[in-house]
């Protein structure tokens, strides 16, 4: 290599490294590989706008979930050892989204490494958009789907504080212009959706507009302040908004679907499916479903630990049964199958013992013959699962469950199988500012 070449080599692995981050959702490994002097120019269709990192790393966030998927080929790089051009073909498809043109970035050499010092799309061609995630299983909100979760408060207008009732979390809504939404969550204007109650009760309705939304706990000092007490003034619904506002991460932000007809419910899905409400099994089911639960290495662990933390416990007292309980579901998917979800928590005393654990099987047979296969444990989450039913959304057997929100946190969630079991995603979950204690 001449003392004028650059690393092509390096070059090359760092493109193939952006790339990476950028499907793997992983936005702390992309945002590592820009530089702290940085412009980009964001270029769709016809329109463009340049950005400093900042700016630009606030515009990519967003586009940092399921479904994204960025492609590179054709890569050229030109250059020299203190700077590297690399241009290529990139092409990019979102939920509702999709273009394809050249792009540029301009790689600077640090003692560390390659970082990105300018980048800019140099043509975007836009390809017919595919449909909004049509296989999306959306929280519901209030009057309203949850389509994005993670926004900054820069440029929204005035929140406002949405009605509660006494023990209702604090949830505050501010207007959002559809400009300051990425095309993804714009791609839900005007779609229609089914929304689902905990009992498979169904209702249709179109979403209308976009607001951004803060659902919170706030902590018992902050309460204590807007209720007067210690002799201050009470503090009006607007100022309570504002300090609410101020007070979320942008990761507690979410954009709303407002619809144009409300629907009560907790989940929502982009076309009816048939949903499958979650029983009670007939108790040799149950039964078999508890041993298979008690057997797992988790389970032990937690009455390990459970023995030493209360050594005033019998050692047979099984650790949910103390401040907790055990519940068992069982979602039939056909005749002679099914899934099993038993989940428990334990000592809910802060300062003592705490545990949950939760754990799904695919079961055939009946009784005594029963097979479990193991298809998810999922242990000293936030809160054990609490799984109210499921859809087929492909007509295929290959059943999504819907959970929530039954805990602390009034998490709401979905399941879905893969071939190495069930994975949990939450879709809403509430901003906890207040200790559990």
């Amino acid at each position: 290599m001449s003392a004028a070449a650059f690393d092509e080599a390096a070059a090359r692995s760092f493109v193939e490294r952006w790339v990476a981050a950028q499907n793997a959702h992983d936005f702390a490994a992309y945002s590592s590989l820009y530089a702290q002097h940085f412009a980009g120019t964001k270029r769709v269709g016809t329109y463009s706008k340049r950005f400093e990192r900042a700016a630009w790393l606030a515009d990519r966030r967003p586009m940092f979930v399921d479904g994204v998927v960025v492609r590179a080929s054709d890569l050229e790089l030109s250059g020299s050892p203190g700077a590297v051009r690399a241009v290529f073909t990139q092409d990019f498809v979102a939920p509702g989204f999709h273009d394809t043109g050249k792009k540029e970035l301009f790689l600077l050499a640090q003692p560390s490494g390659f970082a990105i010092s300018r980048e800019e799309m140099l043509a975007s061609n836009l390809a017919d958009a595919p449909p909004a995630a049509d296989n999306a299983v959306l929280a519901v909100h209030r009057d309203g789907v949850v389509l994005q979760r993670g926004i900054p408060s820069a440029g929204l207008g005035a929140p406002r504080l949405l009605p509660r009732s006494k023990n209702d979390t604090f949830d505050v809504a501010a207007p959002i212009p559809e400009s300051a939404v990425n095309v993804v969550t714009r791609a839900w204007l005007g779609r229609t959706v089914t929304v689902y109650a905990k009992d498979g009760k169904a209702c249709e309705s179109t979403v209308q507009r976009l607001e951004v939304r803060v659902k919170s706990e706030p902590h018992f000092g902050m309460r204590q302040a807007w209720d007067g007490e210690g002799g201050a003034p009470k503090s009006p619904p607007s100022e309570i908004a504002v300090q609410i506002w101020k007070t979320a991460r942008d990761d507690e932000r979410f954009v709303v679907g407002v619809l144009a007809k409300e629907c009560p419910g907790v989940w929502a899905v982009t076309r009816p499916s048939a949903f499958v409400v979650a029983q009670a099994p007939a108790p040799q089911a149950r039964a078999a479903a508890v041993a298979a639960f008690k057997r797992l290495p988790a389970y032990r662990e937690l009455q390990v630990r459970f023995a030493r933390d209360n050594p005033g416990s019998a050692p047979t007292t099984p650790w949910e049964t103390v401040d907790g309980d055990l519940q068992v579901v069982e979602v039939r998917s056909a005749p002679d199958s099914s899934l099993m979800i038993v989940a428990a928590r334990g000592g809910v005393s802060c300062g003592g013992f705490m545990g949950n654990l939760s754990a799904i099987w695919s079961v055939r047979g009946a009784e005594p013959a029963f097979q479990f296969t193991a298809r998810g444990v999922f242990k000293d989450a936030n809160a054990p699962l609490v799984v109210h039913g499921a859809i087929d959304q492909n007509s295929d057997g290959s059943l999504e469950l819907l959970a929530g929100p039954d805990d602390f946190g009034d998490q709401i969630s979905v399941l879905r199988g893969a071939a190495d079991g069930y994975a949990r995603k939450v879709l809403l979950s509430t901003a906890l500012w207040d200790c559990g204690c």
